[in-house]
């Protein structure tokens, strides 16, 4: 058995205001097709963030059902969820629209049954959950979700025979070590599989659950200056590394193998010196490293003031694209950030975690959330007043509450939830 995996693919994303830059993250996608077409995949697996807008403009639809074509005239079915760019306050998106060409098959929570082809539905309360089937393997996953709504939503992923997991999350475990990123959920959270197909995280990334492995194959195109192809630094001295390749997953008996697809070049360069004539012909010596159908975003300090916009057309001359910004070296102070947990409590930092969907969904959710929380002290109080009691100390007079009722029903299945 062997298929492709690939995530955040945000097709239509015009990078820096630049529409060509669209055409880039299509070519990058049809790139990476035609590559795992040769590599003979029997299925696709999308993680999520296929389209950079949850509703995309008509070239970017047109560019989405170019590609998806190459698989369905091979017969080749794509399996997909959607992202958090992808997903909409609806319950159609334009996956749904792909879907009804063919081109396609959305996993996860639904109204109504789905059966087809490769997919077929089981019943979660009352929703059902579609996933997808490829002869003795079951693909299960559901779209973009906050870390709050995961808790519902996660126990009802599983497979009855070998599993895939697809999932637009992030792990805690996978980015704890050197990315800077908000997790979602733990890897002991994640219900068993064979194979964890992520998506979100745009670096590549793998590790190990139990036996299975966990694999982000991040996104195909360089979302931006982090993922940056070269890294280039002069400051005492000029210093150059390369970034990491991007592209995604060939995954043979559950084991992934990185493909790498060659795209454009974005480099990343920080210049310093305390002279403005220092800068410039530090500037120019990285330059001479840049493509001319390279990116530039470059970051300059200086003692002195400069000309930026001299720097920009110096490096316009070399690159396709340029953005420069610049900061005097002995101007403002360097504020270290803290940490959220030093200006929140934890209930509410799961507040604004959940308040960060806004609709009317996650509204509900916070008010719940809000009166369990409230209760849960009201209980507290009255326990702290009757141990005071109990050690004979002073008791102040209580105020009498005044009852609030709660207006509709309350959420007890997994449909109020979602």
């Amino acid at each position: 058995m062997k298929f492709a995996h690939f995530a955040d693919l945000h097709l239509g994303y015009e990078q820096y205001n630049q529409s060509w830059r669209a055409d880039d993250f299509a070519a990058a996608f049809r790139k990476a097709a035609e590559m795992a077409i040769a590599e003979g995949v029997e299925f696709v697996i999308i993680s999520g963030d296929l389209f950079h807008r949850s509703v995309p403009n008509p070239k970017t639809l047109n560019d989405a059902i170019d590609v998806l074509k190459l698989f369905k005239t091979r017969k080749i079915p794509v399996f997909a969820v959607e992202g958090n760019h992808d997903k909409s306050v609806r319950e159609m998106s334009a996956y749904h629209l792909l879907e009804s060409l063919e081109l396609l098959n959305v996993l996860g929570l639904r109204r109504e049954r789905v059966e087809g082809d490769f997919v077929t539905s089981f019943r979660a309360e009352n929703l059902y959950i579609t996933k997808g089937v490829f002869r003795d393997v079951e693909i299960v996953g559901d779209r973009h979700r906050t870390k709050w709504q995961l808790e519902k939503i996660l126990p009802h992923l599983k497979g009855e025979g070998k599993t895939i997991l697809v999932l637009h999350q992030t792990v805690k475990e996978a980015v704890d070590v050197d990315l800077n990123i908000a997790w979602d959920l733990t890897a002991d959270q994640l219900p068993p599989a064979e194979y964890y197909a992520m998506g979100h995280v745009h670096l590549r990334r793998e590790m190990r659950v139990g036996n299975a492995f966990l694999a982000y194959p991040g996104s195909i195109e360089r979302y931006d200056a982090r993922e940056a192809s070269h890294f280039i630094h002069f400051g005492e001295r000029l210093e150059r590394r390369e970034g990491e390749r991007k592209g995604f997953y060939i995954v043979e008996d559950f084991r992934p193998k990185f493909v790498a697809v060659e795209t454009r070049d974005l480099y990343s360069i920080s210049v310093e010196d305390e002279k403005g004539e220092g800068l410039e012909r530090k500037f120019l010596s990285a330059l001479e490293l840049v493509k001319e159908s390279g990116i530039v975003v470059a970051k300059l300090y200086c003692g002195e003031n400069v000309d930026q916009k001299k720097f920009s057309d110096m490096a316009l001359e070399r690159a396709k694209y340029a953005e420069i910004s610049f900061r005097r070296k002995d101007i403002g102070e360097i504020v270290e950030a803290k940490p959220e947990r030093e200006f929140f409590t934890d209930f509410e930092l799961k507040l604004l975690e959940i308040l960060k969907e806004d609709d009317e969904i996650s509204i509900k959710s916070a008010l719940k959330l809000v009166r369990e929380h409230y209760s849960l002290d009201l209980r507290k109080d009255e326990m702290d007043r009757e141990a005071g009691k109990a050690e004979g100390e002073p008791l102040q007079e209580k105020v009498p509450e005044k009852k609030v009722e709660e207006k509709g029903r309350k959420l007890k299945t997994l449909l109020d939830f979602v």
